[in-house]
């Protein structure tokens, strides 16, 4: 047979102040809060919670997602796409200068993205 199983447990709720649940967390230090009351409540000796930091791939990629967030890329290229089926683009430097930027982005952040998750970039010809 398999692992045995945790005892099933069942959530309880209380209302705390802010302060008071500030300290509670302060007490807690690196333990959760579940944690922390169970001990007090019952003199459980919690293990002491690990702090977990991002691995380098998941912080590139939060950057990158973080960047694409801040833009209106996507607004502005489907307004051109939509400029563009209705034959109403006109051709300024100003549009040029606007698709070749919003082009320049998405190949960087796409090479970020490639990096960032450890594939191999294809050249496409």
């Amino acid at each position: 047979m398999g692992k045995p199983r945790k005892p099933k447990t069942t959530p309880i709720s209380i209302r705390l102040t802010d302060a008071e649940r500030d300290e509670l967390t302060g007490r807690a230090g690196s333990r959760t809060l579940s944690d922390y009351i169970r001990a007090c409540l019952f003199g459980i000796a919690a293990k002491a919670r690990n702090a977990k930091t991002p691995a380098p791939a998941t912080r590139d990629l939060a950057h990158i997602l973080a960047r694409l967030g801040a833009s209106d890329l996507g607004p502005s290229l489907r307004e051109l796409a939509y400029a563009a089926k209705i034959g109403a683009l006109p051709v300024t430097p100003e549009v040029e200068g606007a698709i070749k930027s919003s082009c320049d982005a998405i190949v960087e952040l796409r090479a970020e993205l490639i990096r960032a998750t450890g594939l191999k970039e294809d050249r496409v010809p």
